[in-house]
């Protein structure tokens, strides 16, 4: 029985915060090898719906942006 990976039920634009968030964590060198293995699970989700790494990226950045923006507003 193949595991499932938890990533598979997400939507693009989750996925893609995911991936900037597990960026983040690897490039301030936290929980390296935890990182590297979530990292790795997301380029697969990411290659099997045909979405490039940058293209994730863009989408995740988007996504985490328009929330921090709709979130400023309700501070407002």
């Amino acid at each position: 029985m193949k595991k499932k990976n938890f990533y598979e039920g997400l939507p693009t634009d989750l996925l893609g915060c995911f991936y900037c968030f597990v960026e983040k964590k690897i490039q301030s060198k936290e929980h390296i090898s935890r990182m590297l293995f979530e990292m790795n699970q997301i380029e697969k989700v990411a290659r099997d719906r045909g979405i490039s790494l940058l293209e994730l990226r863009i989408i995740g950045h988007w996504f985490i942006q328009k929330e921090i923006n709709l979130t400023k507003h309700e501070l407002d």
